[in-house]
């Protein structure tokens, strides 16, 4: 199934479809459909200098096509990735920024 995510991924950021993902804050983010790891935009701190992602969770629906089942709490994004937020969008839902799992394992 990993293979039909990352290739519903890739069609999905080429075409632009996103889906909502509702955090626990009561957040709302654009994903792209099939992401696995999002950035959340804005949560740079100082306790977190790479800000806060989640792991999106999916399964498919009933004809198909993935929908988010879930997501992991939110957590500190390593160090060694530097994200730069995305720019302002007209859509009033802020949209997630996509982390490649490959960069999750690199050491800094």
């Amino acid at each position: 199934m990993n293979i039909a995510i990352q290739a519903e991924l890739e069609t999905a950021i080429a075409e632009g479809k996103f889906t909502t993902l509702t955090l626990s804050s009561g957040t709302s983010l654009e994903v792209p459909v099939g992401s696995r790891f999002v950035g959340i935009p804005g949560t740079k701190s100082p306790q977190n200098s790479g800000g806060i992602m989640v792991e999106v969770y999916w399964e498919p629906d009933e004809s198909g096509s993935l929908c988010i089942s879930g997501h992991s709490d939110e957590m500190p994004i390593p160090p060694h990735i530097q994200l730069s937020d995305p720019p302002n969008t007209k859509s009033a839902k802020k949209r997630g920024i996509v982390i490649d799992p490959a960069e999750l394992k690199k050491d800094s």
